[in-house]
């Protein structure tokens, strides 16, 4: 396959491939927190434990936050947070208001806004998770607090240092791997989390097929 070398990027001997896959993820969690403006220091709220959500905040996390709390509503996926070193919440439980960055991952379509509301004077989100429909904010009363939102569609310039912070150890990814399949079980392997509550990361090994 013919590749413009200007997208490709050499990964260092000790990465694996399968780490390598998970660049793409992880790059989004690296725009997310740029597009968030996320500075050393800054406490973070990152709504939805998924494959993004937990590199969102282990991204915020080697960027310099000063904490990191993840929110979801599955056990297995706060656990799996919680393991990472994450402080956890489980959905509608959390009351604070006193976080500086919102990283939006779940997608769910009252998370953004209650996210909002639990940033401080001048807080600044990302929203990752993509909603199905359309997401209603309380513009009069987040508009005292003079918050910023990004929206996050792809990437930019983040495969060098999501290389860096991957091969460094800064961040886990091979932990959130939670099933493997075959070249012909792709479909399986694509509706992974709609058939099977405790997932988080499937990875396709293109030269494998099943027995």
């Amino acid at each position: 396959m013919a590749i413009d070398e200007r997208q490709l990027f050499r990964m260092p001997d000790s990465m694996s491939y399968e780490e390598g896959a998970l660049c793409e993820p992880l790059s989004v969690g690296i725009w997310a927190c740029r597009r968030a403006g996320l500075e050393p220091g800054d406490r973070v709220l990152v709504t939805g434990a998924g494959p993004v959500g937990l590199l969102a905040a282990q991204a915020a996390r080697a960027f310099g936050a000063n904490s990191v709390t993840v929110t979801d509503i599955a056990d297995f996926r706060l656990d799996m947070a919680r393991e990472l070193g994450f402080d956890v919440e489980r959905v509608g439980e959390g009351t604070s208001r006193d976080f500086d960055v919102l990283l939006e991952c779940s997608g769910a379509p009252t998370a953004l806004a209650d996210g909002l509301w639990r940033l401080r004077t001048n807080g600044r989100a990302a929203m990752v998770g993509m909603p199905k429909q359309d997401v209603a904010l309380a513009l009069s009363r987040l508009n005292v607090n003079e918050l910023t939102i990004g929206l996050v569609n792809r990437y930019a310039h983040t495969w060098p240092i999501a290389i860096e912070l991957i091969s460094s150890g800064r961040v886990d990814v091979s932990s959130l791997v939670t099933h493997r399949f075959p070249l012909d079980e792709t479909a399986d392997a694509i509706m992974l989390a709609r058939n099977v509550p405790d997932s988080v990361k499937a990875i396709i090994a293109p030269q494998q097929r099943s027995a």
